[in-house]
Formats: structure tokens, sequence, C-alpha cells
């Protein structure tokens, strides 16, 4: 009879595999057992190890977090091309994405983390925006990321901005364009500044609340420093001037009022889209496009301004132009040809640089409202159409639109004139200043003599070859038609823009 099994015997080799198995188990724990009874007895290394061990944990953790912070890290996404290629030109090169996308704190960090995380699933199934949106709605305050290195608080001097525009003539005529921008509040200037929006408590209502760009505002808010407030509002959207009180009530029910501040109209300065006949202005002036390649400017503008499908289209194009130049000018071709071919070049890597149709982005679709030359900008407001409301009906006092209320008026020239800096006199601040004026600045005026303390006779020059003298502003709602043919649109565009058209007339034509 054989005596019973025990665990130390094999039963159906059940044991051994049992055996085999903790000791396969315990393999890899071997070493830290041996650590544990080596550290036991040396408590001082041990807290080194350990110190050693959650260093170089969190110095990882921490690098990865400042990685997630950089233009790398943001640019690793297809889809932020053309935002990664903008910030790399601009002004704010060197600061890094997180120091103006993420707020302060945790709840900064974990907001922006989070935004993330939604746009890459939005990336992995394909369903991302062409052109991507801008982020106005999602940026921390103003105060939190602009306020760390600017304060316009701090701002006492004007800024004096000069500038290139080539015609399109077939010499490429340079016109040079020169004037002062009063950024701060000078009682001897007769301006508040333009500062003066953040500074105060300023509020508006765009038409659109789901337009990024507010590119039309229906109604603003001003608090003064007494303590008063006053309310403006769109004549567009007012049909009887005794109901704009009770439409400005409707509209603030509907939506909250946005305060202005550095983004309104720094809207872009960190991802700017120049537009073509920007760069190609710029690119003249620096001599990587030849002025001297006859209706560069033209044929160029008409070229890299197109919307393509893509930029094999575009660089088509573009060796068409070259083609077109073979045809037309063949002199060049011996001549200067070194020069069409840095300028073709250039051609192309302006289109590059403004627009980008594998994600359907132009500058028409990143508007920069700094100004009022690219996009309506200032004119949101201030386009001569935003009315005071008094006791509860529309008053006959517009938000100011004259030129002198934010830089002083152009001079514009073959060379730069002298830029007015003195205090304007009161006879200045006539609405039709500009045409008046003779009966004071006569030759036989006493007084004629005080205009050449401020201006020169070149500045004065400037405006009287444009033709704007030809035009009698008389009866002119129903007459300009007629005026426009016969001293043309370069008399009116002197002093208005398209956005001051635009008040009566729909916009037309192609997108430029």
């Amino acid at each position: 009879m054989e005596p019973p099994a025990t665990d130390s015997e094999d039963v159906g080799g059940q044991t051994v595999a049992r055996h085999r198995l903790r000791s396969a188990l315990a393999l890899p724990f071997r070493p830290l057992r041996v650590a544990a009874r080596f550290f036991s007895s040396r408590p001082i290394l041990l807290t080194v190890a350990v110190a050693a061990v959650a260093a170089g944990f969190t110095f990882g953790t921490m690098e990865s977090l400042a990685w997630m912070e950089t233009a790398d890290f943001c640019g690793r996404c297809h889809t932020m091309g053309p935002e990664i290629e903008a910030h790399e030109r601009s002004t704010h090169e060197i600061v890094e994405c997180a120091e103006c996308h993420v707020g302060e704190g945790l709840v900064g960090l974990a907001k922006a983390k989070i935004g993330g995380m939604r746009q890459a699933a939005k990336l992995l199934m394909g369903s991302y925006a062409r052109p991507i949106p801008p982020a106005a709605h999602g940026m921390p305050p103003a105060r939190e990321t602009c306020g760390r290195c600017h304060d316009p608080t701090r701002q006492r001097d004007d800024l004096l901005v000069t500038r290139s525009h080539f015609l399109d003539d077939e010499g490429n005529t340079e016109q040079r364009v020169a004037l002062v921008v009063r950024l701060a509040p000078n009682s001897q200037k007769q301006t508040t500044g333009i500062h003066w929006h953040v500074l105060s408590r300023v509020e508006y209502i765009p038409r659109d609340p789901t337009d990024e760009h507010a590119l039309a505002i229906d109604w603003i808010g001003v608090e003064r420093p007494d303590g008063s407030y006053e309310q403006f509002i769109s004549r567009e959207i007012i049909q009887v001037s005794e109901q704009a009180g009770l439409r400005a009530t409707e509209l603030r029910r509907g939506s909250e009022p946005k305060r202005v501040s550095c983004y309104d109209c720094h809207n872009r300065i960190g991802h700017e889209f120049k537009t073509p006949e920007r760069a190609l202005n710029q690119a003249l002036a620096d001599g990587r496009v030849s002025q001297a390649i006859p209706f560069v400017k033209k044929r160029g503008l008409e070229t890299i301004a197109y919307r393509y499908d893509s930029e094999a289209d575009a660089e088509g194009a573009i060796r068409r132009l070259a083609s077109s130049y073979h045809a037309d000018y063949p002199n060049v071709f011996l001549e200067n040809a070194e020069g069409l071919w840095r300028s073709l070049e250039t051609l192309s890597l302006i289109y590059r640089q403004t627009s980008h149709p594998e994600m359907g982005a132009a500058p028409e679709d990143y508007p920069n409202q700094l100004g009022h030359t690219d996009s309506s900008g200032c004119f949101r407001c201030h386009d001569g159409g935003h009315y005071k409301i008094v006791d509860g009906r529309l008053s006959d006092e517009a938000i100011p639109s004259r030129c002198s209320t934010c830089h002083t008026f152009p001079s514009v020239g073959d060379r730069l004139t002298a830029a007015p800096l003195g205090t304007p006199p009161p006879s200045h601040e006539k609405p039709l200043w500009v045409f008046d004026h003779k009966s004071v600045a006569g030759a036989n005026s006493p007084t004629s003599t005080s205009c050449g303390a401020c201006h020169s006779q070149n500045y004065c020059t400037n405006c009287h070859a444009s033709g704007a003298k030809s035009v009698k502003h008389d009866d002119m709602l129903f007459s300009h038609a007629a005026v426009i043919r016969t001293v043309g649109e370069q008399a009116c565009n002197y002093c208005h823009q398209k956005p001051f058209c635009a008040r009566c007339h729909e916009a037309s034509g192609p997108r430029e």
C-alpha cells in the first residue's frame, strides 16, 4: 500500500508547475528585495536615491510641459501650419504660444489642455474647420497676456508711420505715405489718444454674436470720466428715430455687451496674414521685386491675389506670367533677366506666405482690424454712421470719424514731406475745412504765413495733385456718381475709404 501524497511530491506534475511559476514571478522582484536589504542599513543612501528618482520624474514632467508650450509642439498638427508660419514672421516670434493662449494658474492650464484634446479629436476624425477659426473667443483676458509686457498707461509718445506704395503704372511709381498716429492723450493736440479705448470702459455689441471678427457693430456704450453713460447705435438698424432707445434695450437684452480690449484692434498681432498688395509693396521697397520690371506691381498682384485651388495652380500662373513678359517685353530677358527671375521667385514666396489653399486660408479670412486700410477696422465704429441716443431717440451727434481723431492727415507723394505735429487751430475742426481753407490760406490773407508753421509746400501739393480739390460737395448725396466719372475715384479715395461708401452701397465685385 502506497503512502498518501504530500505537497512536496509531484501529483500529476502540478506541484512542480506551481513551484516553477512562483519562481518565475519572483524573479523580477529579486533586485528590489536586494536593494531593500541594501538600503535598509543605509538610510542616507536611501534618501538620496528617492530624491534622485523624484527629481528625475519632476524634471522630465516640467520639460514636457515646457515643450507643450512651444510652437514646435503646437505645429505638430498640420492644420496649424499657416498660423505657425505667420507667427515666425511676426513681431512676437520669440513669444511662446502658451504665453498668449494659456491663462494664468492651473485653471488656465487645464482649460487649455482640454481644448487641445478636443482639437486633437477633430484632427483624428477629420472634422476640423477649413480655415481654422480665430481663437478670440478662447483667449485669456488681455491683462493676463498683453498686460505682462505692454502698459498703455505709460504710452506718452506719438508714432510716426511711413510706408511705400507703388502704383499700377508701367514704371511702378513709388508713392511714400507718412502720418503721425496719436496713441496717448494730449490736451495740447486735442486728442484723447487711441489707447483711450482700453483705458476707459467702452462696450459694444456685434451684429452677429458668432462672428469672431466683429466686422459689423450695432451698439456702443461709453462710460465717461464724470460717471455719465452714453449709447451710440448704428443707423442701419433704425427705421424710426424715436425707437432708437427701445432698439438699444433690445440689443442689450439679447446679447451681453463686450468690453473693448487689446484684442479688438490688435487681433492679428501674433499671426498676421498680410494682404498680397501690402506684401508686394514691401518687396518692391526692399528691392526683392525689381521696380524696373514693367507693370510688375499690376501683373504680379493680379497673379498672386487670385484664390487658387492649390499651390501648383499658383506656380503655374507665375510661370505663365514669365511667358507673358517674354512675349510683351523681350528686352527684359536680355537686359534684366536676373531681376525678372528674382522677382518671380519673390512673387511665389509671397503667395505661399499669404495663401494656404490646403487649409482654405487667405488674408480675407483673417482680417487685420488694426487701422482701416486692409479691413473695416476702426470704421466698424468710426464710420460716421453710429449716432448718439439722447432721450430715447436718435440725435445728430455721431461718433467722430475725422482723420485727425486718431492721426494726422496722410502725407502722400514721391518723397516724404513734413508731417504736421502742432496743435490744430479751431478752424480745422470744420467738417469741410480741407475744402474751405483757401479763404484763409490765400496769398493776400494776413494769416497765410501761419500755415507754414506746420505744413510744408509739398504737403499742400500732395493733396492738390490728387484731384480732390476739384470735387464739389454741394448736393453730393445724389450727384457723386457724376463727380467720380469726372475726377476719378482717386480724388474720393484720398479722404474716403470703402467702408464709408459701403454704408449706402452694397459691396460687390471680386474679393481682394
